[in-house]
């Protein structure tokens, strides 16, 4: 095998993975714009928190100020809404 079918074969490689790359980010994008948000960790999507020493008691969540969701990590890294 020469350097020369070595090399085109090395390049048709990293076009293949630059393609698959590309598609997987683009399904991604798509996953992010469809469901921009995901449940609130803390309350559990219920936008409510519970006291700890009075348990019939509760306010609002202050990470999802009591919407119960969050946006995903990757719709604030990328700007997708």
């Amino acid at each position: 095998m020469s350097i020369l079918t070595a090399l085109a074969a090395l390049a048709l490689w990293l076009t293949l993975l630059a393609l698959l790359t590309f598609t997987l980010l683009a399904a991604y994008r798509v996953s992010l714009k469809r469901h921009p948000y995901t449940d609130c960790r803390r309350c559990k999507g219920t936008g409510e928190r519970r006291s700890r020493l009075f348990a019939h008691t509760f306010g609002y969540c202050p990470d999802c100020v009591g919407t119960g969701h969050k946006l995903r990590a990757g719709a604030r890294l990328l700007n997708v809404r």
